[in-house]
């Protein structure tokens, strides 16, 4: 298609190069022009959570647009301007092009209405056009077309209230070592708890013929009611490595910039739990064990007791609540409210076993013989049915008041002595270290070295500061390097004529982004210096100017990736042919 298109404008090129130019002189403005007004997305099909573009474009001058478009169910947002001016058969026309961002987050299509402005006392309307929002599955997600691209990957689209759901965002970016570093993901759902991304997992490989570095970010869920729902699309924010940077030097220079990438979508079904659950059904959903320890077994009538309940599993240890008494124990044994410890360490994440604890209080009222048993019951989503742990009675000793409970006699302490008659006598007081009042006495011989002579310094220390000036000095020297390249870039060359711009043209291996803004300057540059050029001419250059445009601007191309030497030769070809004209 290049191919044919470059063909194409030559033989144009050459005809009217053969036919001649009207004689030079900038004519009026024709009188009667009017101004003009149009609007179009550059994709007309954009899936959840993306970001499309729509350009509005307005030729014979500057307009005041609006800042949003109101549509229900996108968000339509500005996102930038530029201006062009050109001029044909003398006539000077200023091209404004604004730029939207839009984004869906349901599927289905939607109509952009017209965008009414005012130029120089026209009122001039878009006509509206519409825009499909669509859902793009896991398996259309992995699209080696695309620069970059993320997948959301669940192994399950059915599954219960509360179940642990483990699933994977990956992150892709074109070439290898590309992805530096990820800032933020986000998803979220009303309906759905997530855990953390805190691990990653970066990795590489081929899709295609085309190598994508890759990072995986695993995390967990559980849904709070049941129902048929959309999750995601997830938002990942990432730092990618800056191509056009590093001055052929990428490992010690490189530079990053900051992206964000969208998630497919998955439909998902989460059940509800069976009626049936028993009394001691707290919450729980997975597969686990219990472990149940008492503090102390042999207590009096009111005395506490603290039992201590170890829970290990796979599944959702959040919802987890403590085991209870199997038969209620009314006015035998009187219990408090429980407490909980979960540490996120030692969570389970849907795939190995996690460790709850809880710690209940519990106080006999009565004499009794054992502690009796105690049960946890949770629901299995393997089995699809409620199962009931329930812990052995434990044999205690309980009396009926605490006169009889012998005493204790820690080790080291003294009797005390008893106390005059008609006198008290206080404990006498422990004195407190003091750390002067120890003192470290030396029992090994001492080593002793040869003091060095003051002034005198050795070969290594020359060494190590001649090191660190050629360190210091090769990186003040790169920096200088980048700091005129920046310069260069910065500077706006208003005298710059056709003839500098085509030398100064960018070859094969460039930053596309670079290459296109260059070619685009120089066509700005030769319309300025033929003012008279003519239509057929001034149409093929406008041809050229918009392909540079559509590049820089559509989002559909690979603005960043180095130029292909077929691309670079056809266009040096072209205003090759311009400047000999």
């Amino acid at each position: 298609m290049h191919s044919n298109l470059s063909r194409y404008i030559i033989v144009v090129l050459t005809g009217a190069i053969l036919a001649g130019f009207v004689p030079r002189g900038i004519r009026a403005q024709q009188q009667g022009f009017q101004p003009s007004i149009s609007a179009t997305a550059l994709s007309d099909r954009v899936a959840i959570g993306e970001i499309g573009v729509i350009m509005v474009k307005i030729n014979g001058g500057d307009a005041k647009v609006p800042q949003t478009i109101p549509v229900e169910g996108l968000e339509v947002v500005q996102s930038g301007r530029e201006s062009n001016i050109s001029i044909r058969n003398g006539v000077r026309t200023i091209q404004m092009i604004y730029s939207y961002r839009f984004r869906g987050n349901e599927p289905g299509t939607y109509t952009i209405p017209p965008i009414t402005t005012e130029v120089g006392g026209a009122t001039i309307s878009t006509k509206p056009f519409t825009v499909t929002i669509f859902e793009r599955d896991a398996s259309a997600a992995v699209d080696a077309t695309r620069p970059l691209f993320a997948k959301l990957d669940l192994p399950k689209k059915e599954f219960y209230i509360n179940e642990l759901i483990p699933f994977t965002v990956t992150a892709f970016v074109r070439g290898r070592n590309s992805l530096r570093d990820i800032s933020h993901v986000t998803f979220e759902h009303e309906n759905l708890i997530t855990g953390g991304f805190s691990a990653t997992n970066g990795s590489g490989g081929e899709i295609g013929s085309t190598y994508y570095s890759s990072v995986a970010m695993p995390s967990t869920l559980f849904a709070l009611k049941p129902g048929d729902f959309r999750i995601g699309p997830a938002s990942i924010g990432l730092r990618l490595l800056d191509q056009s940077s590093g001055f052929g030097f990428p490992s010690f220079f490189s530079r990053t910039v900051a992206q964000e990438v969208t998630t497919n979508t998955v439909n998902v079904t989460v059940k509800p739990l069976p009626d049936n659950a028993p009394l001691s059904f707290t919450g729980g959903v997975g597969s686990f064990k219990l472990a149940t320890v008492a503090s102390i077994t042999d207590v009096s009538v009111g005395d506490p007791i603290s039992m201590k309940f170890v829970v290990t599993g796979k599944g959702n240890l959040q919802t987890m609540e403590a085991p209870v008494f199997s038969v209620a124990q009314t006015g035998i044994w009187k219990t408090y409210e429980p407490s909980k410890t979960l540490d996120e360490e030692r969570d389970s994440d849907g795939f190995s076993e996690g460790v709850v604890e809880f710690s209940r209080v519990i106080i006999p009222e009565a004499k009794v013989d054992a502690i009796p048993p105690f049960e946890l019951s949770y629901f299995d989503p393997d089995k699809a049915e409620y199962v009931t742990l329930k812990s052995d009675p434990i044999p205690v000793t309980i009396r009926a008041d605490n006169t009889a409970a012998p005493a204790i006699e820690r080790p080291g302490e003294a009797a005390a002595s008893p106390a005059p008659s008609g006198r008290s006598l206080s404990p006498a007081s422990k004195p407190t270290a003091q750390h002067g009042d120890f003192l470290h006495i030396r029992t090994a011989s001492p080593r002793w070295v040869a003091a060095g002579e003051l002034g005198k310094r050795g070969l290594g220390f020359y060494l190590v500061q001649t090191l660190f000036s050629v360190a210091f000095f090769t990186i003040l020297g790169f920096g200088a390097v980048r700091w005129w390249k920046s310069r260069e870039r910065r500077e706006i060359h208003t005298p710059l004529s056709f003839r500098k711009a085509v030398k100064k043209l960018p070859g094969a291996g460039t930053n596309r982004r670079e290459f296109f803004q260059s070619v685009s300057e120089a066509l700005e540059i030769w319309q300025e210096e033929n003012p008279d050029a003519p239509d057929k001419l001034s149409e093929v250059v406008d041809q050229v100017s918009g392909r540079c445009n559509a590049i820089l601007y559509s989002g559909n191309s690979q603005p960043d990736a180095p130029v292909s030497r077929n691309e670079a030769t056809e266009f040096h070809t072209i205003l090759e042919r311009l400047l000999k004209s």
